[in-house]
């Protein structure tokens, strides 16, 4: 139950790029929702699944199992930061969606009392250990990205990697602090990020201050946005998204 969603109002986009992308790193990932979407042209060699709720990512690898789609997943406990090797105290109850490492994000959570010491990766650990590079990776993080991003500096130095962020605001974070801390993670790192629902190059906090959470996609500085990707509109239909052969 919960392991496959409809009409998120990102579902085609995640479709879309996972039918252009070979290796997936999938950091938040919960149940695996969002993975099913990414794997779905069949064309995937290897996707890392990693959430911090070690309950939600056991039930996410049974779906893979009883689906067949295991022999190309990973499955990593743990919550992507820019500091390895370190604990964090994570706020969720059971399997839940909404667990985050910041107590108004998980109110449930927050006003019961209820988290896990988890351990903490970088990206760039998590690539080195594996001796894989991502060429997607699919952030969705419940206010942690710029964390996520920061941890990311290897992997954004080979201008090979397209992120996907989901990116959210709470009382603790808004989204013109988390905006400008992304945008700034891209200009220490040649990306650009990309406003998803206007398709416009996100160049200042403004374009999104009124956001409770919205979509940037971060493209190394050369590359162009994603023709496939230019006619799928926020919560686009699935059958609007174009897989060629």
């Amino acid at each position: 139950k919960g392991s496959v969603r409809t009409d998120d109002y990102d579902d085609a986009w995640l479709l879309a790029l996972g039918g252009h992308s070979r290796i997936i790193f999938d950091i938040g990932c919960n149940a695996g929702q969002a993975s099913l979407l990414l794997l779905y042209s069949g064309r995937i060699h290897q996707i890392v699944l990693v959430d911090p709720n070690p309950e939600a990512l056991a039930i996410c690898a049974e779906n893979y199992i009883l689906n067949g789609l295991s022999m190309i997943a990973r499955f990593v406990p743990a919550f992507v930061s820019e500091i390895d090797n370190s604990k964090v105290e994570f706020f969720t109850v059971g399997a839940g969606a909404a667990g985050s490492f910041y107590r108004s994000h998980a109110v449930t959570a927050s006003d019961v009392g209820s988290s896990i010491l988890v351990p903490t990766i970088t990206l760039d650990s998590l690539a080195d250990r594996l001796g894989i590079l991502p060429d997607l990776v699919n952030v969705d993080t419940e206010g942690a990205e710029r964390l996520v991003l920061r941890g990311a500096a290897r992997i954004a130095r080979k201008q090979m990697t397209t992120f996907m962020v989901e990116m959210h605001s709470n009382a603790e974070l808004s989204m013109e602090v988390n905006a400008e801390a992304i945008i700034g993670w891209c200009r220490d790192n040649d990306y650009r990020a990309w406003y998803l629902k206007e398709k416009t190059e996100l160049k200042s906090s403004g374009q999104v201050k009124s956001r409770g959470r919205c979509h940037v996609l971060l493209l190394p500085e050369a590359k162009a946005f994603p023709s496939y990707l230019q006619h799928l509109d926020q919560g686009a239909k699935l059958g609007q998204v174009q897989i060629s052969d």
